[in-house]
This record gives structure tokens, sequence and C-alpha cells, in this order.
């Protein structure tokens, strides 16, 4: 079928005007794809005649849910079009994530191009998945605005080799189902524990192909490539990431790959946010410090009308805009990470102890790692309420794990960019996990997580195996008086999906084995967690 947009203006349900003079002009449209398949969308136009630029923001969410935006930019004289995205809410056909953005968001950019009221200029805006369908559209769209999102969703299902299993596993089923509301909580709850995982979505609602789809692809292959717009758009970005969000990874990798392309007006802030409720809560000195994604409304308004877009208090007018939580307040610079950043090793020996100079004896240490009782993961990088900084206290009587401080004496200790782990490691199965978390040891004795990453580790041999390990990147002072504290474990549960031990794929993984973990310090095995120590 070819393309019909212009002689289906008859498709419009319902066009009716608000009672305030101000208010936009709402007007409701079943908008056809290519293949028949109708699209909810609204339009908000401003009174009077002319043509506008547009902002246009896709949803799976409910177009309704973000009907605030078209009287958000009424005094802007901008268009907003809220549309439910394929298989969603008032959209016809079958929702299946990602696969359809591209083609069905194309197709809506080239209608809105059509329209009269249109003077062609269109702006993405919106965040986690709205911002998804923005980077799948972005070689042609004139701006973007994504919020805690990523470009290549791989990133987001697969961190580092490991499987986002609590994050993709609830998101997942409750966009399966009809309503949120039909899951029982324990169900949520018992869901990630069931092996194999694959079977975990029919035991909570139903069976759920999308996620059996994730579950089976564990390599980049050619399912993520389709779905991966990392590095295609040619518009500027204004992008909003979260020191503890699930999309931090991903983000951090979109922005440097449009700027390592020499493209430049855009702009990358990470503030104190996650993608939820946090689990101790923190305002980190309030608004006035840490600011909002909608004080950004100005910036974008500037640069839909062509004017010399800046950032405002508390931001800084810099390419990066990296906040620092327990300093609260933003570093701007214009590489990443900044200059001021150094990567210092800090080595881990006996007894729980690190240091900056090398451990001049050669020593092992070990745990025992057990699936069938994995190490609990609390707060952090996942979706769902009481995530980003939450207390770990209930964790310290583990056997399962190694631990090492430091103290913070005379002045603090300010990470800001990307923390790694280089370890030399050796485990008695032939393929398991390690995890490397930072915390922030408090005077009162209360531990909040910094961050943590992880990866899967192969062996071939019985000698000790150097790997590089990413801890992700934060933006956090350890003050004085504090400690800091990093484990070692084998599971971080639910939030990465915990290794059998057996070198199976995920899919049809059910048989458990004990490992034995191993992890050398000294002169030849330098074992070291990677700062990167910000002085300013």
């Amino acid at each position: 079928m070819k393309f019909l947009f212009p002689v289906l203006v008859s498709l419009i349900l319902l066009s009716c005007s608000g009672n305030d003079k101000k208010d936009p002009r709402k007007t409701e449209l079943k908008i056809p794809m290519s293949d028949g398949t109708l699209l909810a969308t609204d339009v908000y136009l401003p009174r009077g005649k002319g043509k506008f630029p547009v902002v246009l923001v896709r949803t799976p969410y409910g177009k309704w849910q973000d009907a605030w935006m078209g009287k958000a930019f009424r005094f802007f004289r901008i268009g907003v079009v809220l549309q439910d995205v394929r298989g969603k809410n008032g959209s016809e056909g079958e929702f299946y994530p990602f696969i359809n953005e591209r083609s069905d968001g194309l197709q809506t950019l080239r209608w809105i191009r059509q329209q009269p009221w249109s003077n062609g200029n269109v702006t993405g805006w919106g965040g986690s998945y709205v911002g998804y369908t923005q980077w799948a559209i972005s070689d042609s769209l004139d701006f973007m605005t994504p919020l805690l999102t990523g470009a290549n969703i791989y990133d987001f299902v697969y961190p580092d080799s490991l499987f986002s299993l609590h994050s993709t596993f609830l998101w997942g089923v409750i966009n399966a189902a009809s309503t949120a509301n039909t899951i029982p909580p324990e169900k949520l709850k018992a869901g990630p524990k069931i092996l194999p995982i694959s079977a975990a979505d029919d035991s909570t609602i139903k069976d759920v192909q999308f996620l059996n789809d994730w579950i089976a692809h564990e390599k980049y292959d050619d399912y993520w490539k389709n779905i991966n717009f990392r590095g295609i758009t040619k518009a500027p970005v204004i992008s909003t990431a979260g020191w503890y969000d699930i999309f931090l990874l991903a983000q951090i990798r979109d922005f440097q790959t449009l700027v390592s392309d020499g493209r430049k007006g855009s702009r990358l802030i990470i503030g104190p946010w996650c993608h939820g409720s946090m689990g101790e809560s923190n305002e980190y000195g309030g608004l006035k410090k840490t600011g909002k994604p909608t004080k950004l409304f100005k910036y974008v308004k500037n640069q839909i009308k062509g004017k010399k877009p800046k950032l405002n208090s508390p931001f800084h007018d810099n390419t990066y805009n990296l906040f620092i939580m327990e300093r609260n307040e933003y570093i701007g610079s214009e590489v990443y990470p900044p200059e001021e950043t150094s990567i210092v090793p800090l080595y881990i020996g006996p007894d729980g102890r690190m240091s900056f100079e090398k451990i001049a004896e050669d020593g092992i240490l070990s745990y025992r790692y057990d699936p069938a009782d994995p190490f609990p993961s609390i707060g952090g990088t996942i979706l769902g309420e009481k995530v980003g900084p939450a207390r770990q206290n209930d964790n310290i009587s583990r056997k399962d794990q190694l631990v090492f401080e430091t103290d913070i004496n005379d002045k603090p200790m300010t990470l800001l960019g990307p923390v790694s782990a280089t370890l030399w490691l050796q485990s008695s199965v032939p393929s398991t996990d390690f995890i490397v978390g930072l915390q922030d040891v408090f005077p009162d004795g209360k531990i909040i997580n910094i961050q943590e990453g992880g990866a899967r580790v192969r062996f071939t041999s019985d000698k000790p195996q150097k790997t590089d390990i990413s801890v992700w990147a934060t933006g956090y002072q350890l003050n004085p008086g504090h400690k800091l504290r990093v484990f070692i474990a084998s599971s971080w549960f639910p939030r990465y999906n915990r290794n059998l031990n057996n070198d199976e794929p995920a899919s049809t993984a059910i048989t458990m084995s004990e490992a034995s973990q191993k992890v050398y310090y000294g002169t030849e095995t330098p074992s070291s967690i990677n700062l990167p120590i910000f002085e300013k």
C-alpha cells in the first residue's frame, strides 16, 4: 500500500477546543501506516494561523499521560504531536518492542511535514522507551532531547554480557499484560527465580515472545543490530542521563559516538537520577543544585526557533555537565572524563586492605559461590521501586564475597568518570561471573552503593587470568570520616541473571553447580580497582 496521508484527514475522530484562550487546539486522529495499521495520534496546535515547528512524542505508555506536553509548549507557539506506538492503547497492530519504531516513526514524520500547519521542523522529546523512539528516527529529526534512554538496546538488555534480568522481566511482563494491575506483586517478585528463565514469563502472566527472543539472543547478533540506531543522528542532541539509571552505560556510549564523529553543539547532562523511586531518599541539595529535565524547555525552544541555545544554572554551558553526588554541584567540561580526572589504580590485598601502592607480597583470596543462594542486589541500576542509592547493610554478613575498605581522611575523594577493575582470577568451573561494587560507608555505619558492574568470564587454563571489568561510571564524592568499601562477588541478583556455572544457554539452563572463586593479588598479579579521581 502506498502512503495515503494527504487524503486521510477524514479519519479525524474528534476535534475540540479548550476553554482557555491560551490553550492549544487539540485534534485526535488515526494516522495510517503503509500496511494499513492506524496509530492513535493527538495534535496540539497554537491558536491562530501559521506554520509551526513540531515536538513529536511517540509512546507505549498512553499518549494521555503526556497530554500536559500540549500545554507545556503553548507559550512557545510550537505544535505538539503525541502518538501511541503500534499495538498500544489506542493504536492498532501488535506490540513487539523496538522493531517497528523506525518504520512507523519515519512515516509519522512524513505525515507531519505534509500538514499545512507544519513548517517542516520536528524535534523529538521524551525518556526511556519514548527516548528510543527518537533515536530510531534520529537521522530525520531536526533536534533530539532523549532522557534516560539509549539507542542500542543490547547495551540495556546485556550490559557487559550480563542479562539485565530484573529490569527486562519487570518491564516485559508489565507491558505484555493487558493491565499491570492484573499481575499479583508476589508473582512479579518470584518470576526471576524461576528456571529456566525463559519460563518465568509463562508462570507470571503468559508466554511473551519478545522476552523469549531477548533471552535466546545472548550475543550481539543481527537481531540486535537491526534495532541499534547509535550514531545515525545528524541532528544536535541534548541528552539527559542519570548516574543510577539503567541506560547510563548505553547513553554515555551513544553520546561519545556522536562526539567522536566531530559533530558539535550537543550536550550531555548526567544527574543524580535513577529509573524509579530511590531506595534511600537523597535530594542532593535540592532542585536548585540538581536541576530537572523540564528546566530544559527554554533550551529546546531556542534550538527549535533557530536561536543559539544556552544552558542556565545549575547547569554549565558545556558539552558535558556532570553532577557530583555528596558534593552536590555540576562540573562543566568539554571532554569526558574531564581533564582533571586521572584513572588511578587502587590495589587490593590481604585482610581487606587497599593501597595506591602495589602490594608487595603475592597471595590468593577465595570464596564460594552457590547459584542456589545468589548474592542479592539492593537498589542500583535497575528499574522500579527502591532503586538507585540504597542501604547495603543487609549484605554485610554474607560469606560469598570479598570486602576491602580504605579510610577517607584529610580531604574528600572525588570520583568522576568511568570506574573499572583489573582482576587476576581463577575458578573451579569453566564459566562464571564476577561482580565488583563500590560503596560509601558513612560515619554512622550506613553503607550506600555508589556503582556496580560485572563480567562473564570463561577460563581456558588453570593459571590466573587477567580480566578487565567495567564498573560503569559515577560522579560521587566520599567525604572525610567516610570509608570507600569495595566488594567482589559472583552474582548481583536479580539485577543480573545468575550464572549457573555450567556454561549452558540461559534459555534452557536449570542445573546449578557451586564454584570456588579465586582472586589473586601482589606484584605478579596486581588486582586493582581503577578509580576516576577528580582533582578540582
